[in-house]
């Protein structure tokens, strides 16, 4: 079963995280999880004043800062995961990567 972990950082990720690794024991050595962060589009002024480079710098950035720790705390637990970021919609992003 693939299995998608939609994380933002909040403490809803950090709940989430903790009841999945307290209750591995209902998921299959076979299961594929995903981390997906997804960041919200710059405004195009904003894109366009700093340039592609700094735009893409500050999208890797915010997620790597909430896609590690996740990686790394499902790690510790035994769980190799899949780490995809996304920019635009949240909403659009996870519906249709789901």
């Amino acid at each position: 079963m693939k299995i998608l972990l939609a994380v933002d950082g909040s403490a809803y990720t950090k709940k989430m995280l903790a009841f999945l690794a307290t209750h591995l024991e209902w998921f299959a050595d076979t299961n594929e999880f995903t981390a997906l962060t997804v960041q919200p589009t710059l405004p195009s002024r904003a894109r366009a004043a700093v340039g592609k480079e700094a735009v893409d710098a500050y999208y890797a950035e915010e997620s790597a800062k909430v896609l590690d720790p996740v990686v790394k705390y499902l790690g510790r637990h035994g769980l190799q995961v899949k780490s995809v970021s996304k920019v635009g919609n949240a909403g659009d992003t996870i519906a249709h990567l789901a």
